[in-house]
Order: structure tokens, then C-alpha cells, then sequence
């Protein structure tokens, strides 16, 4: 009896394991395939709910269907093998259909509000439950369903009004402020990769009233712009970088400056001349060795950053930025993309929670490891640039 409760219980937990395996990896397959949808300028709110409705609808029908034709002593099985085999073909042939798109042309005006009208959408999806549950119960029927919809509908609501706080960004002048900006330089298709834990002030939950964020008490995982975005506003100037001509909606965080592809070149110099400072975290991206020869071109690789994700929560970290589909990026990557430029010389790998900067010739500089916190980091990068500043005035 107790060999047979052992074998059941270890039969349930490996049922258990391989379920969670194999939905991490259709997760993160989903991801992948949203990720490339979005790099060929499929950015809009029709992407999203097409891919998300086909993926769920996809492996539903695939259960329906293994459920009719199994045997009835076998319904359950037929059933978990057609979910398995219909979350295969549905993710298999969205990743084949997003290969075969093609690509649409890059903005070369000026950027466009979107005309997606978020606002009423949200106020839409915030009266509908109330107006089913008053159909309803005027017809003397429970408001069962009304009351159903309350959540997805709130949800909805949530992130169409956040939405319009975003395109209102594009249409804002930004807040005056003396000091010179900071620019974030970084690849497009990885800007939201993830870089640490950190917890949102009380002015960050009051300007962005998303409900996971008013009722998150506990540290949030934070893409670099995000992280770092009120420690370098705090203590080192406004933040801002280039901002992806693909973007349908500006992403939160650091401020973005949208070019025209044609002139992202003049306008990356431009910013990079009137930045305090540039900082960056490690990676490789297509632009990486062109971004940087103009840096070092233009003297400003002094005033360059290096910042590597603290150590704290790295694994969960990763975990996450693999199930969105992102790979993880260190300093060997950062090294492999730097191979052969001339001007640059990295050395080792510094560790988690450093800031690197470089020297007159080129030579990398570790000034601090094991930050712990955003402002670990800007509190080295401040007396380093206090020091490049005070030497360039005298």
C-alpha cells in the first residue's frame, strides 16, 4: 500500500513537472513569435488580440476534437493528447505565418498619434457589465453573467486607459529641466528585456494606476529604462534615447526621441553630443559598433556607462526574460560584438551590479561592483562624471 501511494504521488509530480516544462516553453514560444510580429511592424492592438485569440483558440478545438473521437473509455486521454498536439500545430503555424509576412515599411515622417480611440474603448468595457447586470435584472433574470464580466472588463478597462496615457506622451513637451539629459542606448528588439527588481515610489504608482502596480507591495521586474528611470531623473538629468520607429505606443520608462529612419544617424550624434552622459547595459545588437564609434568619435566614451544587472534575483531574472522570449545577454556578448573595434578595450568580466566607464585611450574602468539598488549605480556614475567634469573645466 505505501509503495503504491509512493509511485501515485511521484506519478503526480512528474505529471506536474512535464506540464509546467512544456508550458513554459509554449509561453515563451508565444512569446517569440510575438516579438517577431512586432519587429516587422505589426505593433497595433489588432496583433495582440489575433495572435492571443487563435492561441487559445487553437488547442481548444484541438481538445474538442480529441474528446469526439476518442473512445469513450479513453475521453480524458484523447483529450490531453489533442491539447498537447493543438498547442504544437497552433503555435507552429503562427510562427510559420509571422515568417511568411512581410515586413512593412519603416516610418519616414514625422510620428503619427495613434488613432486608436483607447479612452472610450476603456469607458466602453467599464459600463458594459453594469449595463448587462441592469438589462438583466430589468427583465427579472439574475445578473449572473454581468457580474462575470466584471474582471475581464475592468481589465480591459485598465489597459485601454493606460494606453491613452501613453499615446499622450507623444503629444506632451517634456518637463523643463537645465541639467543636460542622459541618453539610453540599447537594442530595439530587446529594450524590454528585463534587469532587475525594484520597488515604485508613491509618485510612479500615483502617475501610472495600473492595478498591479496600486496593489503590488513587493518588487516589480523592471526593464533597464524602467529600472534606472527615477534615480537618473533624481540625480543625474532627464532620460532619454532614440525611440524605435516601430513603436505603436511609447513604452514606459525613459523618455523616447522618435527620428525618421532616415535620420536616426544625424539625430544619435546630435543627442550624443548634448548628453551629460551615456549609459547602457551589456549586449549586442546591429547598431552596437556604429552607436559606439560614434561615441568614441565624438570624445564621449568618458562619459560612457557600462551598468550589468545587480545579482540580487538574477536567476528569477533570467527565468523571466526567457519566458518572454528574450535570450540572456552579459558581457561576453558585449565583448563578441566589440571584437576588432578599434578604441575600445573591455577586459574582464566585472560581475553582476558594476559600473563601467572607460578611459582616455579606450581602457574599460570598473567603478563600482555589487550595486545593489538603482541609485548604488548613479550614485558611482555622478562621481565619476564630477571628476571628467571638474578635469575638462580646468
Amino acid at each position: 500500500m505505501t509503495v503504491r501511494v509512493v509511485l501515485v504521488l511521484l506519478a503526480a509530480a512528474t505529471a506536474v513537472a512535464v506540464t509546467s516544462v512544456l508550458s513554459f516553453l509554449a509561453i515563451a514560444t508565444f512569446m517569440r513569435v510575438w516579438r517577431r510580429a512586432r519587429a516587422k511592424g505589426y505593433t497595433g492592438p489588432v496583433t495582440p488580440a489575433v495572435l492571443m485569440t487563435t492561441a487559445f483558440a487553437g488547442p481548444l478545438g484541438w481538445m474538442v476534437l480529441g474528446a469526439l473521437l476518442a473512445r469513450p473509455d479513453h475521453t480524458g486521454l484523447g483529450t490531453g493528447l489533442a491539447a498537447v498536439l493543438g498547442v504544437v500545430a497552433t503555435l507552429g503555424g503562427l510562427a510559420l505565418t509571422v515568417h511568411l509576412l512581410p515586413a512593412r515599411p519603416v516610418r519616414s515622417g514625422r510620428r503619427q498619434r495613434p488613432r486608436t480611440p483607447f479612452r472610450v474603448l476603456g469607458n466602453v468595457a467599464a459600463a458594459t457589465p453594469l449595463l448587462v447586470m441592469a438589462v438583466l435584472l430589468l427583465n427579472g433574470k439574475p445578473a449572473t453573467v454581468g457580474t462575470q464580466l466584471l474582471l475581464p472588463m475592468a481589465t480591459l478597462s485598465v489597459l485601454c486607459h493606460a494606453a491613452a496615457r501613453r499615446a499622450d506622451r507623444l503629444d506632451a513637451l517634456p518637463e523643463a529641466d537645465p541639467r543636460p539629459a542622459v541618453l539610453w542606448i540599447r537594442g530595439f528588439g530587446n529594450e524590454r528585456r528585463l534587469f532587475g527588481f525594484r520597488r515604485r515610489d508613491a509618485a510612479e504608482t500615483q502617475a501610472r494606476p495600473e492595478l498591479k502596480k496600486v496593489f503590488s507591495r513587493s518588487a516589480d521586474p523592471m526593464p533597464f529604462d524602467e529600472y534606472f528611470a527615477p534615480a537618473i531623473a533624481g540625480g543625474l538629468g532627464r532620460g532619454y534615447g532614440l525611440g524605435n520607429p516601430r513603436d505603436y505606443l511609447p513604452p514606459e520608462g525613459i523618455d523616447r526621441h522618435y527620428a525618421t529612419d532616415d535620420s536616426w544617424r544625424e539625430e544619435f550624434a546630435r543627442l550624443v553630443a548634448g548628453a551629460r552622459c551615456v549609459v547602457m547595459a551589456p549586449g549586442d545588437w546591429p547598431e552596437l559598433r556604429y552607436e559606439l564609434r560614434v561615441i568614441r568619435e565624438l570624445g564621449a566614451h568618458r562619459r560612457l556607462f557600462v551598468l550589468t544587472p545587480p545579482a540580487a534575483r538574477a536567476r528569477q531574472v533570467r527565468r523571466a526574460n526567457r519566458l518572454k522570449g528574450f535570450r540572456h545577454e552579459s558581457w561576453a556578448d558585449l565583448a563578441a560584438g566589440l571584437a576588432g573595434e578599434r578604441g575600445y578595450r573591455l577586459g574582464p568580466d566585472p560581475g553582476p551590479g558594476a559600473v563601467v566607464t572607460f578611459e582616455e585611450d579606450g581602457r574599460a574602468v570598473v567603478l563600482a561592483r555589487d550595486a545593489g539598488s538603482p541609485a548604488d549605480y548613479v550614485a558611482a556614475v555622478l562621481r565619476h562624471l564630477t571628476e571628467v567634469e571638474q578635469s575638462d573645466r580646468s
